[in-house]
């Protein structure tokens, strides 16, 4: 990890939630939403948040940590049918009164990520930078090569549900926000394999048309 913006402080509680996440996700993997697809997002929010020049880089990458939390209490079945950003962030807010470590954020800074936590699904809720680049940080973990594997670990062989993530994933591309992450999109030429997997299976659901 580059620790070049943070305080040994910061540094040290990176870690400490990343060994804390680690824990749990190997107790209640979550297919497609693992720790290694939380660990991509956070990467991706300080390199983004680096480009944008954002307040607080480190609060950018611990939301990218956190930002999935709930996916482990629904895979696990608790609290019944509820969305998974609301789940993350009761889980959140439950962490601040229960784990001593997180006395590092100041109060101000909690909002802020719970905001950045809850929304993460939301293109326009913007109260914070720390926001908008953890919706971007997690849209392109959508694309390249990784994007597709993830569409089928989650989907299986549901097609219509397949083809609705597909769609999902320009409708995501669509409200990139920052232009940091659209460069790297461009850069590292994340659609061609999103476009390529599309157009294959669009493809192969085309019939002869017969008049009897």
């Amino acid at each position: 990890m580059n620790n070049a913006h943070y305080t040994i402080e910061q540094a040290e509680f990176l870690h400490y939630t990343q060994e804390k996440l680690g824990k749990i996700y190997d107790t209640h993997p979550v297919p497609a939403h693992s720790y290694d697809h939380v660990a991509r997002v956070a990467r991706w929010a300080r390199e983004i948040a680096t480009g944008e020049k954002a307040r607080s880089v480190f609060l950018c990458e611990l939301a990218g940590w956190l930002h999935d939390i709930g996916h482990t209490r629904m895979q696990s079945g608790e609290l019944g049918e509820r969305n998974h950003h609301e789940l993350s962030y009761e889980t959140l807010k439950e962490w601040f009164y229960d784990d001593i470590r997180f006395v590092i954020l100041t109060e101000a800074e909690k909002r802020e990520l719970l905001y950045a936590v809850r929304y993460h699904w939301n293109n326009f809720a913007d109260d914070y930078d720390t926001a908008w680049i953890l919706r971007d940080a997690d849209k392109l973990d959508l694309f390249g090569d990784i994007g597709v594997r993830r569409s089928l670990e989650f989907r299986g062989s549901d097609s219509k549900k397949l083809n609705l993530d597909m769609r999902l994933k320009y409708d995501s591309y669509y409200w990139i926000r920052t232009k940091t992450a659209r460069t790297i999109v461009e850069n590292e030429k994340l659609m061609k394999p999103v476009d390529e997997f599309y157009a294959e299976m669009l493809r192969e659901k085309v019939e002869v048309i017969t008049l009897t």
